[in-house]
C-alpha cells in the first residue's frame, strides 16, 4: 500500500483518525494525503477559521509530530457543499488505496448514519474505507473479518492482513436456518444440509483466500476461522466482544440502489453502532 487518504473535519491533536492514519502510513511506508473539506466561504459562521488558517493548523500539527520525520505527506483544504465528492475526487487523483475517516457523533439510530459524509464516501465511491472509533494504542492485534463468501469480503480479509500483518485474524461466517413446519425430521435434515453446504463454502473460501495471501502478502497470517449459526449483526458484535477485536472488516456492494452493504444491512448496523474500528471493502 503506497498511498493513504485521511479525510478530517475536526483539527485536533487528539483526533483518533489522524493518529491511526499516521501509524498506518509509517508502518506501510505509504504517502499520507490529508484533506479537510469546509463549507463555502459564504456559508461559514462568524469566527470560523479561514481555509489558510485550517491548513496552517494542520501543517503545524504535522510538523510538530516527531513520528512524521520520514513520512511523505500532502495537505489539501477544499470548500464544498458536498465533502464526500471532494474526498472521492482526491482519492482518485492520488491513487489512494485506503480512505481513513473518523467517527463523529454518538447516535445509534440507523437513520442518523444515512447521509453522513462517511456513508456517502462508502456508498458512492469504490475504495476501502477505514472508520476509526478508538485511539490507537499500537498496531491492530485482534481482527475480526465477517464473510459472506463474496468478492467484497475476500478483499476485506486481504486488506485486514495488510493493516494488521502481525495481528490475529479471525474469520467468521454466520448463517441462518429458517423455521419450517414440515416435520421435525425433515426440518432437521434441511438444517443439516444448510450447515454442510456452508461448511464446504467456508473451507473453499479459506483455501482460496490463503492461496491469494501467500501470493500477495509477506509472511503467514495468524489465521483462524469458524462457522456459527445466528443473525449476522448480533453475531459479529458478540464475536468482536469475545475476541476483543480492535478492528472489524467487512465487504460491501458497489452501486446498489440504496445502501452498499453485502451483508444484508449488517455493515450498515456495524457502522452505525461500531464496537471498534471498522474497515469496509468496496468492490466494483
Amino acid at each position: 500500500m503506497s498511498s493513504i487518504l485521511l479525510a478530517i473535519d475536526i483539527v485536533s491533536e487528539s483526533d483518533h483518525a489522524l493518529e491511526r492514519a499516521i501509524n498506518l502510513a509509517l508502518s506501510l511506508t505509504a504517502t499520507l494525503h490529508i484533506i479537510h473539506v469546509c463549507p463555502p466561504s459564504s456559508e461559514k459562521n462568524m469566527g470560523s477559521p479561514s481555509n489558510q488558517g485550517v491548513k496552517d493548523k494542520l501543517n503545524s500539527y504535522v510538523s510538530s509530530n516527531k513520528k512524521l520525520t520520514s513520512l511523505e505527506h500532502t495537505i489539501t483544504v477544499k470548500e464544498s457543499r458536498e465533502p464526500f465528492a471532494e474526498i472521492i475526487k482526491l482519492a482518485e487523483q492520488v491513487k489512494a488505496e485506503l480512505i481513513v475517516m473518523g467517527m463523529h457523533g454518538k447516535g445509534k439510530l440507523r437513520d442518523m448514519f444515512v447521509g453522513t459524509t462517511i456513508e456517502k464516501v462508502i456508498r458512492k465511491g469504490n475504495l476501502p474505507v477505514l472508520m476509526v472509533k478508538h485511539k490507537p494504542l499500537g498496531g491492530y492485534g485482534n481482527v475480526l473479518v465477517g464473510t459472506d463468501f463474496s468478492a467484497g469480503s475476500s478483499q476485506a480479509l486481504e486488506l485486514a492482513f495488510k493493516l494488521a500483518p502481525k495481528g490475529n485474524l479471525n474469520l467468521l461466517h454466520l448463517y441462518f436456518i429458517p423455521d419450517t413446519y414440515i416435520g421435525d425430521k425433515i426440518s432437521q435434515y434441511a438444517g443439516d444440509v444448510i450447515e454442510t453446504t456452508k461448511k464446504d463454502k467456508l473451507e473453499q473460501f479459506v483455501n482460496d483466500s490463503l492461496a491469494n495471501l501467500k501470493r500477495t502478502a509477506e509472511g503467514q497470517p495468524d489465521f483462524h476461522y469458524r462457522l456459527a449459526q445466528g443473525e449476522a449483526y448480533t453475531g459479529l458484535l458478540r464475536e468482536a466482544a469475545e475476541k476483543k477485536a480492535e478492528l472489524v472488516a467487512i465487504g460491501a456492494h458497489s452501486r446498489p440502489r440504496l445502501l452498499p452493504y453485502k451483508l444484508g444491512g449488517t455493515a450498515h448496523d456495524i457502522l452505525t453502532n461500531p464496537p471498534c474500528d471498522v474497515l469496509v471493502a468496496n468492490t466494483v
